[in-house]
């Protein structure tokens, strides 16, 4: 392994380079135009953007350093099963174009949360939604700064601390300084600086072993190609059953209902640009789930007789493909970097977009239902501050993260699918049960979000199972490999953390819907709609979308 010292000043230029560009950027976008002075500028993008740069945006604000880092790492410990979950995420993205976004479209709102106060006709339904989206997307901006941060540290001199405050610092800045645009094209440039890393890293990797066939036959004889396990055991962290059916009900939140996708479908000029924003995404999940999955191959071609993680070379997973790079590219001056940079790129481009959201949710959902009368340009200037103040939270909760550990793919999707389950819950009990009130959808919501907490903070304690494949140290006369049996509750703890979103989801509708039964069956609203004269904004959305332009 070569030393830190080799992450040379090449490196540190290309990665600054990447930080400058960034932030000049959201300069550049605080000058032009309306130079922000907007709430639908800096909230909306003016709604003038093309379909092309959104699904770009899009992709890289679900596809952050989590999965650039996370992938590799879980493909390296527990072989390739994890790439064929691309399959069926795929289909979230599908959902999205085709049902919800449409609908969101058509009600012209800044808010998705506002559609929840239209159907259910209750402040309360519309607090509750919002106030989980702020949950989730404070706890998802740490675990996004936090990945690469410690990723950093691992292959420099750079103290995590410093890093993560930095970042979040330049991120702030340009989110703040130039709005929605600043976030659309900053992600478009961060994705390309994404992808050239990664690739980089892969061909490299390839290189040194003569090839893929190579690292492929190395990874077979370590039992690490594997795509197909139909045992229908819930406990089995990943089966051929959780990865097809359970990583599509993770992706449903961020590609149905999440506040981010539908301020980016609703900044595009026309609802055909909206959709074929999220369908562009079909192809663009397919290519980073791959790129990702090979890469982690090639890591454990590298290390299949010498992990990193047994003689403690690196203290977490985190850190395998960091390790990886500076030892096989750390002689090429500026590729190390241009790694590093990549790995920022993901983390600013999803803290960016969550930091314009959860500004948006703060106003429109809270603030503005006691200041509306507020003119729209001082909401602008609230709208900016509200985005500064999440930064400093945001960079508060990483280092909150820091101290948790663990792997930060599981850990990013633990935690988008045990808070965003009930938000999917409630939005489906709106739209497609016509009998449920808001009491019903306040109880589902309330249960879908506790028992995926509890779901989720029981299995971070217990730790019942360790799915691990082996690994080996042969020139230390070390082999490793691990399980722990579980008994009593923990068998309940024990249930593959990708099953979580769909037991909040479905506890969400069964609960919503029973309560509202017993709260008071609407029989008006019910013979009005079977009559056709009440329909719902949804309707449109399930028979084909009409009048569409």
């Amino acid at each position: 392994m070569t030393s830190k010292a080799q992450f040379s000043v090449v490196d540190y230029i290309v990665f600054a380079g990447m930080l400058l560009i960034s932030a000049g950027i959201g300069v550049y976008h605080a000058c032009a135009g309306g130079k922000q002075k907007s709430t639908r500028e800096f909230l909306m993008a003016d709604k003038s953007m093309q379909f092309l740069p959104v699904a770009v945006s899009v992709l890289a604000s679900f596809f952050s350093a989590s999965t650039l880092l996370g992938t590799p790492a879980e493909i390296y410990q527990f072989g390739t099963m994890y790439w064929i979950s691309v399959f069926s995420a795929v289909l979230a993205p599908l959902t999205g174009a085709l049902l919800f976004g449409p609908m969101f479209y058509r009600l012209k709102v800044v808010s998705v949360f506002e559609y929840l106060e239209i159907r259910f006709k209750s402040k309360a339904v519309r607090l509750f939604g919002a106030f989980i989206f702020l949950l989730r997307a404070t706890l998802g901006m740490g675990i996004v700064l936090y990945g690469p941060s410690t990723a950093l540290s691992a292959v420099t001199d750079i103290p995590v601390w410093a890093v993560i405050v930095s970042v979040g610092a330049v991120c702030t800045f340009y989110t703040t300084m130039g709005g929605m645009k600043a976030v659309i094209w900053t992600d478009v440039f961060q994705t390309l600086v994404m992808i050239a890393g990664m690739l980089a890293v892969f061909i490299q990797g390839c290189i040194n072993f003569d090839g893929m066939s190579e690292v492929w036959r190395i990874a077979n004889e370590g039992g690490r190609i594997t795509f197909f396990d139909f045992n229908t055991d819930p406990h089995i962290r990943h089966t051929f059953w959780t990865l097809i059916i359970g990583i599509y009900f993770v992706w449903l939140p961020p590609y149905t209902v999440d506040q981010q996708m539908v301020q980016r479908f609703s900044s595009t000029k026309s609802l055909k640009h909206a959709k074929w924003a999220l369908l562009l995404n079909i192809p663009g999940m397919f290519i980073i789930i791959t790129l990702c999955s090979l890469t982690g191959l090639t890591l454990y071609a590298q290390y299949s007789q010498c992990d990193p993680l047994t003689i403690k070379d690196i203290s977490n997973p985190n850190q395998l493909l960091p390790y990886f790079v500076l030892d096989i590219l750390g002689h090429l001056q500026g590729l190390p970097g241009l790694f590093v940079s990549s790995l920022f790129s993901g983390a600013l481009s999803s803290v960016s977009s969550m930091l314009n959201s959860l500004a948006a949710v703060t106003w429109e959902d809270f603030l503005k239902l006691k200041y509306s009368h507020i003119p729209d340009e001082k909401a602008a200037v609230v709208t900016k501050v509200l985005a500064g103040l999440y930064g400093c939270i945001g960079v508060g909760v990483a280092f909150l993260v820091k101290e948790l550990g663990g792997t930060v793919l599981q850990a990013s999707l633990t935690i988008n699918g045990a808070i965003g389950a009930p938000l999917v819950g409630i939005f489906v009990l709106g739209c497609c049960f016509t009998s449920t009130n808001w009491i019903g959808a306040l109880a589902g919501g309330i249960s879908g979000l506790g028992i995926g907490v509890w779901l989720s903070v029981g299995a971070y304690l217990t730790e019942p199972l360790d799915f691990k494949l082996p690994t080996s140290i042969e020139s230390c006369n070390i082999t490793t490999n691990s399980s722990i049996l579980i008994s009593g509750i923990e068998e309940l703890y024990g249930i593959s953390y990708l099953w979580f979103t769909a037991i909040g989801i479905l506890v969400t509708i069964v609960v919503g819907v029973i309560v509202s039964l017993l709260t008071g069956w609407s029989i008006i609203y019910l013979q009005g709609f079977l009559k056709g004269k009440i329909r719902h904004p949804f309707h449109q959305s399930c028979i084909g979308f009409r009048n569409e332009k």
